[in-house]
């Protein structure tokens, strides 16, 4: 039983805010989210409880922008597990994707997994890149392009055995939904490897939903009596740029709001949600008419993933 959720926020790019010596602005977009009023919305939404807090800044004897980024997600890890042990339902918002290496960390650790089988925890992880990257592919160095690489145990793993609780997650048993900017190379690579993938299109419309419905049927084993526990990851760049630019690598060919709402109502229908993680968002990236309607979208996201566990009577009133 959930008697509560916590809003846990790690506004920070490769360990740090946005400054004018650090330029990426993904950093504010926690904070943004925050002041948009999500706590009020989920606290009416379930009736429960919102607990907020925040990832510390990371010092300066963490090395780099991997050291710091490490550090970030042992801490998360933490923050997730004690969340989840005192029966309260995590909402990470994060400035990077890769954060959501510690959520999986944290639920591992947590009461709900740590005596779980290997194959316990899926992941529907939304975004327009791979996010497959591994550091010996990777041609633009981009240390945020790794994550579910990172969370398959695929690289970095001497790092990644620092995290609480980690795991590696079985990769059959992540879905990316929405994917569509890529390059030949990460094609490849997620062609070759057992992902679920629902792609995106920038010439024609796409079933998301039917897409995503298909793929949990296919390799989260329902109808089979259990239930999957999943993590949820909203990179909100997965959202088509012509409904509102969520950060610098927006594009064409992703989910409209009814597609991204759509899919989490299937989420939660289908799999018992653990964590939902909102990454990438920028708000200054495209006015702020653009990031009002950026935060709606995730707000209302937020809520059908909510509702799902409000319908299985998890939430303790």
């Amino acid at each position: 039983m959930l008697r509560s959720v916590t809003i846990i926020s790690v506004p920070y790019h490769v360990g740090l805010r946005a400054s004018p010596i650090h330029s990426s602005r993904v950093s504010e977009g926690p904070d943004y989210l925050r002041s948009a009023g999500l706590a009020t919305r989920v606290h009416s939404h379930t009736g429960v409880p919102v607990h907020e807090a925040e990832i510390a800044p990371v010092a300066d004897d963490f090395e780099g922008d991997i050291g710091r980024s490490f550090e970030l997600l042992r801490r998360v890890a933490l923050a997730v597990t004690a969340a989840r042990n005192q029966g309260s339902f995590p909402i990470v918002l994060a400035g990077n994707c890769n954060t959501s290496v510690g959520v999986a960390a944290g639920l591992w650790g947590s009461d709900d997994l740590k005596a779980a089988r290997d194959d316990a925890l899926g992941c529907v992880w939304f975004d327009a890149h791979d996010d497959y990257n591994i550091p010996d592919t990777v041609v633009s160095g981009y240390f945020d392009s790794q994550g579910i690489a990172m969370m398959a145990g695929e690289c970095w793993k001497a790092l990644l055995a620092t995290l609480p609780g980690f795991r590696p997650t079985v990769l059959r048993n992540v879905i990316h939904c929405g994917m569509r900017d890529v390059n030949e190379l990460e094609r490849s690579r997620v062609e070759a490897a057992d992902l679920g993938v629902v792609w995106g299109d920038a010439t024609k419309k796409v079933d998301f939903e039917a897409g995503l419905r298909k793929e949990m049927d296919e390799r989260f084993g329902l109808g089979e009596g259990r239930d999957m526990a999943t993590l949820v990851h909203l990179d909100v760049d997965t959202l088509d740029s012509p409904l509102a630019k969520a950060n610098q690598f927006a594009c064409s060919g992703g989910l409209l709001e009814d597609d991204l709402v759509g899919c989490m109502a299937a989420i939660s229908e289908r799999t018992v949600p653990l964590a939902l993680t909102i990454a990438s968002f920028d708000p200054l990236c495209d006015g702020d008419e653009s990031a009002q309607r950026i935060a709606a979208v995730a707000i209302k996201a937020t809520e059908r993933v909510l509702d799902g566990l409000k319908s299985r009577g998890l939430f303790q009133q």
